[in-house]
């Protein structure tokens, strides 16, 4: 207790500290590629969420019905299965009267070449009735496509913080519909002097003092990134450190400090 009383004076009494405000590294303000209506909100503002999770749901009867239908067709192998029949049963035909006329004199050559005709067109017909098929198993795809459009989920795991419209409300694409973040771990961006700037290099260990209504806090971090660029107007250069916030306890948003040793 002794130790963190005394790292934590020696940290309030850091020479140089560099301002800056903190920030979630994950957050996303996710909206639908697809006009609708909200149907159902499967989500809560304040819940967690995982990866894939539901958050909300609009209106998607005509899409699962067009699920429905061209699932139907895309199972239908009818059409292949006369096809092949057909094929097999002319492909028979015409290799038995090939063999009559290489053998025997009991077929006309007019015969084998209508015979192989026959053959040829059912062949054709299989490889149409095939990619007919094909052709409507895309279908399926393209509608199953259509109906995730309807389907706002989490693009990773987080907090759901905020709904911008509610069940029952209509939505254009694109327009902000909830708003995710994950503060388990955050960024802290300060913008220093360029002469300064020079004393931080990337991958360095930093402390980092942040406020709070309670008092500062302290934490570890670590520089992320130093912007290869100066600002022309302040000369200024962007110094980003990441560090941990399992446990939530650090709100993203606060301001705090960079603490130089």
């Amino acid at each position: 207790m002794l130790l963190l009383s005394l790292a934590f004076a020696a940290a309030m009494a850091a020479p140089s500290p560099y301002e800056g405000v903190t920030e979630p590294i994950q957050q996303a303000v996710i909206g639908s590629t697809v006009a609708g209506k909200i149907k159902a909100v499967k989500a809560s503002e304040g819940e967690r969420v995982h990866k894939g999770d539901t958050l909300l749901v609009l209106e998607k009867d005509e899409e699962e019905l067009n699920v429905a239908i061209t699932k139907v067709v895309a199972e239908n192998t009818a059409d292949i299965l006369s096809a092949q029949q057909k094929k097999t049963t002319f492909e028979r035909d015409y290799k038995a009267t090939k063999q009559l006329f290489d053998n025997s004199n009991s077929v006309s050559e007019e015969q084998v070449w209508e015979k192989e005709l026959n053959f040829k067109t059912a062949e054709a017909e299989l490889m149409k009735a095939q990619a007919l098929n094909e052709k409507d198993k895309l279908e399926n795809s393209m509608a199953k496509v259509q109906l995730e459009k309807r389907i706002i989920r989490a693009p990773f795991d987080g907090i759901v913080v905020k709904h911008h419209k509610r069940i029952a409300e209509s939505v254009q694409a694109l327009e902000p519909l909830v708003e995710v973040v994950d503060v388990r771990r955050c960024r802290f961006t300060s913008y220093v002097l360029a002469n300064l700037a020079q004393g931080f290099h990337k991958g360095q260990d930093v402390s980092l003092q942040l406020d709070g209504a309670a008092g500062p806090r302290l934490r570890k971090g670590k520089i992320s990134f130093i912007s290869p660029v100066v600002d022309k107007a302040s000369m200024l250069r962007v110094v980003k450190v990441v560090f941990e916030n399992g446990d939530g306890s650090i709100e993203p948003g606060v301001t705090g400090r960079v603490l130089l040793p």
